[in-house]
């Protein structure tokens, strides 16, 4: 569930709807029916299966430190600096892969910071309390 999950921007409605997924998924896993009325931990606790969310956003964590760090001819940071020739369309803008560290960093130079920071250090800075 998780395949590609470092390139994922996620939303909220789309985060939202990772977890209503897995949730059903364990629900299945377990043999319960929503109408038995467990509670969600009560679920995580018989099928030992770890957050999407949480998977999902430490991947992506992983990667980015792995792209500060790496070689800048590699095609994944040639295509992260790209911005095509054409005109921005109305309406607000698509959320983009970067704007969760820029949001959680409170700055823009992700990358910087990436590159000063330990990579556990830099993993538990983006997958805590977000």
């Amino acid at each position: 569930m998780l395949y590609g999950s470092e390139t994922w921007s996620l939303t909220k409605s789309a985060r939202k709807r990772l977890a209503t997924t897995q949730r059903r998924m364990e629900r299945r896993m377990a043999g319960v029916r929503l109408l038995d009325r467990r509670t969600n931990e009560w679920l995580r606790g018989v099928t030992k299966v770890k957050d999407i969310d949480e998977a999902a956003r430490r991947r992506k964590w992983n990667f980015a430190w792995k792209m500060a760090n790496g070689s800048p001819e590699k095609w994944y940071n040639r295509l992260e600096e790209w911005r095509p020739p054409v005109k921005r369309p109305l309406g607000r803008p698509r959320t983009r892969w970067s704007d969760e560290f820029t949001k959680k960093l409170c700055s823009k130079r992700w990358r910087h910071r990436a590159q000063e920071e330990a990579k556990q250090r830099w993993l538990d800075l983006g997958c805590d309390n977000m």
